[in-house]
């Protein structure tokens, strides 16, 4: 016993935690792939400019090698890669990433593109910039779905502007072209004051697509803005808040179907408990929302995460506690962070959610 304390005492040498992971994120309310104004390695999949703050890191998502449709409870995807230096440029190369930008990752359902391979190349000076290529696909012989996108970026003093596009998606059942993407883009910018942040997103897609009954044209359109806050109030503790003003609106074959609009208020914060020991959480509120379509009122919808980190010297492992009362679907989730994971608290199965490691070498 008392050998064992002390290899883990002697582990737990922390220069600096690794901030890399979903279960991070998640826990202090934003999205899976990135937030606009808390530093993450994971914004390397909104802006790739970013990875140049991120360098010689080991990422790995514990979870299964596809996701059954979206990612929900317990349905974590298998995934991780690293960043890199070489000469005077940073890469990074990552599999598996479920990235949003996928057009045709809806329809059909059953052959979604998966298996996603995305490199990234950067470089830094008086302009930071960065630019990557996704392709992803799914083969099940005359069932068969393809993705390939790129990403680009550039970060100079406290703005950075960023935008992903989609170039090519489909999706074919037997003979029948099911799904033809015709445009995906996603774009968005900041603005760094001190403790503040300010941020605009943009994000349109238009498919066709054919259910056997003929081609019918689908498109969707969200758009927000908002302002993030981080304050450091002591020199263990991080206080994290955003609030953000959202729309989005989807239609089909040129009728509309869905509109609706959210004003979430998020607050989180992060907390070294112990030398070796991260705590963090979060609560996302709805203070204004109204799905108008549909007249369901979107207001006082809710959303709690909480997760912790272990950091044992250069190795860091981060887990998803709890986190629910989100469900992302169509518009009603927009300005949260669309996380689907259990919302159970409690020893057993269902504690840890999501888990990652990150490595610094």
């Amino acid at each position: 016993m008392k050998n064992t304390l002390a290899l883990v005492l002697a582990l737990a040498v922390v220069s600096s935690p690794a901030y890399a992971s979903r279960a991070r994120l998640e826990a202090l309310g934003e999205g899976k792939n990135g937030s606009y104004y808390v530093n993450d390695a994971r914004n390397m999949f909104l802006n790739p400019a970013s990875i140049v703050k991120h360098k010689k890191k080991l990422m790995l998502e514990l979870g299964a090698p596809t996701a059954a449709g979206a990612e929900g409870v317990n349905d974590s995807l298998a995934q991780g890669g690293f960043i890199n230096t070489f000469g005077d440029f940073t890469y990074a190369l990552y599999l598996n990433n479920a990235s949003d930008t996928m057009a045709a990752a809806t329809q059909p359902a059953n052959i979604q593109p998966d298996g996603a391979i995305e490199l990234q190349l950067a470089g830094e000076g008086a302009l930071n910039w960065g630019l990557g290529i996704t392709t992803a696909g799914n083969n099940q012989g005359a069932n068969n779905s393809s993705y390939w996108g790129v990403r680009a970026g550039i970060e100079k003093d406290a703005l950075a502007v960023f935008a992903t596009l989609g170039l090519s998606s489909k999706a074919n059942i037997g003979t029948l072209e099911a799904l033809k993407g015709k445009l995906r883009l996603d774009a968005g910018a900041t603005y760094r004051m001190d403790n503040m942040t300010v941020f605009g997103k943009y994000s349109t897609s238009t498919n066709d697509v054919n259910q056997g009954t003929g081609v019918v044209e689908q498109n969707a359109t969200s758009f927000g803005a908002g302002v993030g806050f981080q304050k450091e109030m002591t020199k263990a503790t991080t206080m994290f808040t955003r609030v953000e003003a959202a729309y989005a609106t989807a239609k089909n074959a040129g009728t509309t179907t869905s509109k609706a609009y959210n004003l979430p208020l998020v607050l989180g914060a992060e907390t070294q408990a112990l030398s070796w020991l991260a705590v963090r959480g979060s609560i996302g509120h709805s203070l204004i929302g109204q799905s108008i379509t549909g007249r369901a009122d979107l207001s006082g919808l809710t959303s709690v995460g909480a997760g912790v980190g272990m950091t044992f010297g250069d190795l860091t492992i981060d887990g998803l506690v709890s986190s629910g009362g989100v469900t992302p679907v169509a518009a009603t989730g927009i300005g949260m962070n669309g996380v689907a994971t259990g919302d159970n608290f409690g020893f057993g199965d269902s504690m840890i959610t999501r888990v990652a490691m990150t490595y610094n070498f």
